[in-house]
């Protein structure tokens, strides 16, 4: 288990698959995700039978402390232990959670995980460039965007363009950061979608 602030970071289970379908059907999710076709429960599944034999990824649900609420999903993929650095991915699934800090506690718990646990140099990602709610958020945790990608996603009938954004271990040392354990997950492989 991973604790930041509020939350809990846990390994993603089967039990979590009909919720983690119903958000990333979501037309709001699925947009700032990146999704433009519904997932199938078969689809979903299948995803999660390759998620969790892939060494070179982990994935968490996010749960609200104290009740275990789960509101979200969260991983890190692509994991390179000779380059230690990774691709991470995070979204919240729960609407009613929406712009109250819990996207910025997940970054933050995944962050320390990969720095500390993975032992990772950098961790990356990308965001669309009219996600601009995720891009703050990005910047917050001490990500900077580090290039455009013109044309990368199709999206509301029209093409558009996607960053990259980066953080460094330096870096991410140097920000403050609220009390809270970190423990290793007994399993957490998997992995996600580009936000």
């Amino acid at each position: 288990m991973i604790g930041e602030g509020r939350l809990r970071l846990r390994p993603l289970e089967e039990g979590d698959l009909e919720r983690t379908r119903a958000w990333v059907n979501d037309p709001e999710v699925a947009r700032l995700v990146n999704r433009v076709t519904p997932v199938t429960m078969l689809q979903h599944r299948e995803w999660y039978q390759r998620l969790v034999t892939d060494e070179r990824q982990v994935v968490f649900a996010v749960e609200v402390q104290p009740d275990g609420t789960h509101i979200g999903n969260c991983g890190l993929k692509g994991i390179d232990p000779r380059v230690h650095k990774a691709e991470l991915w995070m979204y919240l699934g729960d609407r009613a959670y929406w712009g109250q800090g819990y996207g910025s506690e997940m970054c933050r718990a995944l962050c320390r995980y990969g720095f500390e646990l993975l032992n990772l140099h950098r961790i990356h990602l990308y965001v669309a460039e009219y996600n601009r709610a995720a891009i703050r958020l990005y910047e917050s945790a001490g990500f900077r965007t580090e290039g455009r990608l013109r044309d990368d996603i199709f999206q509301d009938g029209r093409y558009r363009t996607s960053l990259v954004m980066g953080l460094l271990r330096k870096e991410f040392r140097s920000r403050p950061l609220p009390a809270g354990p970190v423990r290793r997950p007994r399993t957490a492989r998997g992995g996600g979608r580009r936000a």
